[in-house]
């Protein structure tokens, strides 16, 4: 508001160029230029751009949880991607929001369904995880690769 004031003022009352306002104010030309014949007030904003806020509706919602649920079943490469989902709305659905939005939508939903493991717990010293290993020793002169069962406890610390 002040500076609009500002630059009014110098309109109204010095022969200054634009640019040279713009200079003294330390603002942009493009600034000025808007406010130096008062077509243009800061306290006045113009209307959005019209563009839907919510253009990822129940049914398109619907349509890409359905998406995302048909990929369970099927194997790894036939899943959706999200531009997959996004070609698809436009040909099925008549979809004119961005694909951005469907991405977005799609990483949300992705991230709210997934299978629910549960934890396994075990007391101190009640389990222990086999994994192999590989050694190379000498049996009888010769130089042998051998496979060896390696243990360890899950917990190491024994209870007090």
């Amino acid at each position: 508001m002040e500076i609009y004031e500002k630059i009014r003022y110098y309109r109204e009352h010095t022969d200054y160029s634009q640019r040279n306002v713009a200079k003294i104010l330390g603002v942009s030309r493009n600034t000025v230029k808007k406010y130096w014949e008062g077509q243009t007030v800061p306290w006045e904003r113009k209307p959005g751009s019209g563009r839907k806020n919510d253009i990822i509706t129940d049914e398109v919602k619907a349509f890409i949880i359905k998406c995302i649920e048909s990929d369970k079943k099927a194997p790894r490469k036939q899943h959706h991607t999200a531009h997959k989902i996004y070609e698809r709305l436009v040909a099925e659905y008549g979809f004119e929001g961005c694909e951005a939005s469907v991405r977005r939508t799609v990483a949300e939903l992705r991230c709210n369904i997934h299978d629910i493991f549960v934890p396994l717990s075990y007391e101190p010293a009640e389990a222990v995880q086999v994994d192999w290993g590989e050694a190379t020793i000498i049996l009888d002169g010769c130089k042998q690769k051998i496979q060896i069962p390696l243990t360890m406890p899950l917990m190491i610390s024994a209870p007090h």
